[in-house]
């Protein structure tokens, strides 16, 4: 008996393990651009954005994002085309945890009015 309760507590640590991934994804899902009202994640093209230098600049009608084809594949590792798309303010959402985030189609699709789904920012950033 006390095997058994040893063995499902390993199970249920190795269970929450294996979740914990998969949670901190969960925000993005569900989540529209506010603008577009199109869906911000397909599971893999979302993710924290490492601000480099040079990766994003104010301008006057928004952000411009400027990613390499490394950087881009660092949000959705299907990505192999780099990045440099204006993000209006518009379209800019609040970030729940104080980092940038963004979701990235795996290749520029002309009909998109810019080379990404969703992006968040820090408020008052």
């Amino acid at each position: 008996m006390h095997r058994r309760l040893i063995l499902a507590a390993i199970s249920a640590v190795f269970f929450f393990l294996a979740a914990a991934p998969a949670a901190a994804h969960d925000w993005y899902t569900g989540t529209l651009d506010p603008v577009t009202g199109g869906g911000c994640c397909g599971k893999a093209d979302c993710a924290i954005l490492q601000v480099d230098p040079g990766v994003l600049t104010g301008e006057a009608d928004g952000y411009r994002l400027r990613l390499t084809a490394e950087q881009a594949a660092k949000i959705n590792p299907a990505r192999r085309t780099p990045v440099d798309t204006l993000i209006p303010w518009d379209r800019v959402q609040a970030s729940h945890d104080g980092n940038y985030h963004l979701c990235l189609p795996t290749y520029p699709t002309p009909s998109m009015r810019a080379d990404f789904f969703c992006f968040w920012a820090p408020p008052n950033s």
